[in-house]
């Protein structure tokens, strides 16, 4: 299964993608410039004319923007010189770097630069983004039905939520219906999030990311998640985490009939850990931690090692039968038991963190 990945313009990322070409289907990047219009807080401002140039190398697979922050500020939706300036971002990237389109998760937005009514709109691929939760045939096809309604082209491949990567029935079912109307439609997993299952922080975590690209909040939430969210969660039941609707990287055997295309995230994290898990998806097998291929989940890794080559090769099988009835059951602690061990504190040079 080729993987769908974040690009950054690092040196050596570039050439280990450039080593690694066969196995990408897409990547996708957020805008480098400007208002932040994707989904996570901006590292560092970046040239767009270094971006531009990275991408011009790749022409094997497909490159993607990303548009896809939970909300804008609402008179954005309204301002003629902020949506000029959005489509005048996407035509450069698609004339000069090529790109096919671009990701999203509000609708709002995406209507509102479809009145932009520019001559390149037929040609941009609207993809939902994964936060757009697909989880049924039908809300896809809600979708699919605004993106068609918005003059954009329809897109290539769509993602499905997580949730459905431990509901092998529903996952086949969901992929059989979108497959039956949209034949050429191509099935995207997501594999390394790593974060709650069902996480029911998730639509306020996202919100809060975009207060905070707004400039209308302080950047809080991380010290909101270690306090009140998913990291005091995992910290105090560190077993809960194998209810994570991950794949592990020896897992992905059993979706290579239902889906197409694997999306791996962690863009945030760095170039070096980015390497690690595209070659661990690659080769689909990983000795090390689990936790150091998992994005939300990654800082656990600095407390917790889980020996992946430990973990049964039915593990898969137990977790898609799990009654989720966590007061009754003790398989998750066993796992945990038996494959981990906990990890000395240290802190860490400064250039793991690169």
């Amino acid at each position: 299964m080729k993987l769908s990945v974040p690009f950054i313009p690092d040196k050596p990322y570039l050439r280990f993608l450039k080593k690694n070409i066969q196995c990408l289907e897409s990547v996708y990047f957020p805008l480098v410039s400007g208002p932040v219009l994707d989904s996570r807080i901006r590292v560092k401002e970046a040239d767009t004319d270094a971006l531009v140039k990275a991408l011009k190398q790749f022409k094997t697979f497909k490159k993607y923007c990303l548009l896809n922050s939970r909300f804008i500020h609402p008179q954005a939706y309204h301002d003629p010189d902020f949506l000029s300036q959005t489509m005048d971002n996407l035509e450069f990237l698609a004339l000069h770097a090529g790109i096919n389109g671009f990701v999203f998760s509000d609708a709002y937005f995406l209507n509102a630069l479809s009145r932009t009514s520019r001559n390149i709109i037929p040609d941009l691929e609207a993809v939902p983004g994964i936060n757009c939760m697909m989880d049924s045939s039908q809300k896809a096809f809600a979708f699919f039905n605004l993106i068609e309604d918005a003059g954009f082209k329809m897109p290539g491949k769509i993602a499905l939520d997580r949730s459905l990567n431990r509901d092998p029935a529903r996952l086949e079912k969901t992929v059989r219906k979108i497959k039956n109307r949209y034949p050429s439609m191509k099935i995207e997993v997501l594999a390394n999030e790593g974060c709650m299952d069902l996480c029911p922080f998730k639509l306020t975590h996202d919100a809060q990311i975009s207060f905070s690209n707004l400039g209308l909040s302080k950047t809080t939430h991380d010290l909101t998640n270690r306090t009140l969210g998913c990291h005091a969660y995992f910290f105090k039941n560190p077993e809960r985490f194998f209810l994570s609707p991950f794949i592990r990287p020896e897992d992905l055997s059993f979706y290579k009939d239902i889906a197409d295309t694997v999306k791996l995230c962690g863009r945030t994290l760095g170039s070096k850990f980015l390497m690690n898990c595209i070659t661990a998806y690659r080769d689909a097998s990983y000795d090390g931690n689990l936790l150091s291929l998992m994005d939300a989940a990654h800082w656990l890794s600095d407390h917790i090692h889980i020996d992946n080559k430990k973990l049964d090769p039915g593990f898969l099988s137990v977790l898609t039968s799990c009654s989720k009835d966590c007061r009754s059951c003790s398989t998750c602690r066993n796992f945990l038991l038996t494959t981990s061990r906990r990890k000395p504190f240290k802190i860490k040079a400064y250039e793991d963190y690169l």
